[in-house]
């Protein structure tokens, strides 16, 4: 048994610590460690017990018994604390374990989240953790239908989980891909936008939307030609049942078209992108006289992006007309026949020509031979009055006979001009019956 002074000298040396669950240190309490603890009461268990010693006396006993200073149940607590404070222990660690599970239960609350996204309020989506959290989010941000939200949610998808499970989400929702894809195509993410429309099994589409993209937004000519042959090399190439194949072909073929000419004639006015019929146009006024075998001639244009013989005359016509070129419009329009006459060779409605003809002020001449092909003589007469073919139309009333129409339509022409002469020597015509 220690001495009086030895167990003063403990107690006043001792460290005085209190329990922290945080350091897990179950063996320290109220300053007392588990050890000292067991000394101390090995002490007072051979420490004789009576009455007299919780009672104060008038002798002085050195040794102050454990029980003056700590109760009995102080002690008994004590003893008993570690198997309390484990069981405390387990308990608080079970419950970290359930939350390092769903760390997030009780943040994760998609529709509070999506109210503030609508509202412009501050919001976080960084306690979205699990797949299962961030795919909820979506759904909701889905059903309530504001794109806006649906893109954050799919942006912050992107930003935190593999590019491939963020494409296996959006293969489910066609809403979700659909305002993606917009969104891509306004920031020109072309491989992006191919990845995931062909894994959903849309290469047309991804084909399509890249072509509308590349058309756009391309104004270098050099690189828009390089952008649309890579583009029918991946895509298009291998879409055998796309017809719009056949179109990239014919506008890479329009593009180098286009750039062949710029190179020739200098600084022509025509424009990248132009369509078909405007480079027709173009090679209808300044390549018209080249051999029909030089890549510049309207033939060959017309030849390479099937353009059909009525659009091509249509053309030809408007631009030579226009140019005062007749002799071009004759070898355009006709064609030689039996014995050297000349044959009408049209795709167009011979009324059609002649208003194009009318409309360039073409000379009287040219008109009437055109106007002999009208097959009706009724609408003969009509155009030859409105477009003033004097001759026509007074040959028509005389072959008609009718001498009055001849008369009516004397008194609108212009007194003692050509046409007023030739209607009054036609009423003089001896060999004519009139009708009246």
């Amino acid at each position: 048994m220690s001495s009086a002074k030895d167990d003063e000298d403990f107690w006043y040396s001792s460290e005085k610590r209190s329990f922290s669950f945080d350091n897990n240190e179950v063996d320290q309490l109220f300053g007392v460690s588990k050890t000292d603890t067991d000394k101390l009461w090995a002490g007072i268990s051979n420490t004789p017990q009576s009455e007299g010693s919780l009672k104060v006396g008038n002798d002085y006993q050195p040794l102050k018994p454990m029980l003056s200073i700590i109760s009995e149940e102080t002690l008994s607590c004590s003893m008993s604390v570690k198997s309390h404070i484990s069981q405390d222990t387990r308990c608080i660690l079970a419950m970290d374990k359930l939350q390092n599970i769903h760390p997030e239960t009780a943040g994760v609350q998609p529709d509070i989240t999506l109210r503030k996204i609508l509202l412009g309020q501050p919001y976080s989506l960084e306690q979205y953790k699990s797949l299962a959290s961030k795919t909820a989010l979506l759904d909701a941000a889905i059903v309530n239908g504001d794109g806006n939200a649906i893109l954050i949610i799919i942006l912050f998808l992107t930003k935190t989980l593999k590019k491939t499970l963020v494409q296996r989400i959006l293969a489910e929702r066609p809403d979700a891909v659909n305002i993606y894809i917009k969104y891509l195509s306004t920031r020109l993410q072309l491989n992006e936008i191919t990845d995931i429309l062909t894994m959903l099994g849309q290469s047309m589409d991804a084909a399509m939307k890249t072509l509308h993209i590349i058309i756009k937004n391309t104004r270098d000519s050099d690189r828009l030609l390089f952008k649309l042959r890579n583009s029918y090399k991946t895509q298009f190439s291998t879409l055998t049942e796309c017809r719009e194949a056949l179109f990239v072909q014919s506008y890479i073929k329009l593009l180098e078209w286009q750039m062949a000419v710029k190179k020739i004639d200098g600084n022509e006015n025509i424009e990248l992108n132009s369509s078909v019929l405007d480079c027709l146009k173009h090679s209808c006024k300044g390549h018209w006289n080249l051999s029909e075998d030089t890549l510049m001639t309207p033939t060959i244009l017309s030849q390479q992006h099937d353009v059909s013989p009525r659009q091509y005359q249509k053309v030809a016509l408007e631009v030579r007309a226009l140019a005062g070129e007749w002799d071009d419009v004759d070898k355009l329009l006709l064609t030689k026949g039996w014995l050297g006459s000349k044959k009408l060779q049209i795709h167009l409605p011979i009324e059609d020509v002649l208003k194009v003809l009318h409309k360039n002020n073409a000379p009287s001449e040219v008109l009437e031979k055109y106007l002999k092909y009208v097959d009706n003589v009724e609408r003969r007469l009509e155009l030859a009055k409105n477009m003033h073919c004097f001759r026509i139309a007074i040959d028509i009333l005389v072959q008609q006979a009718d001498r009055i129409a001849l008369l009516e339509y004397k008194t609108k022409l212009q007194p003692q001009s050509e046409e007023y002469f030739y209607a009054e020597s036609a009423l003089r015509l001896p060999s004519v019956k009139w009708k009246s």
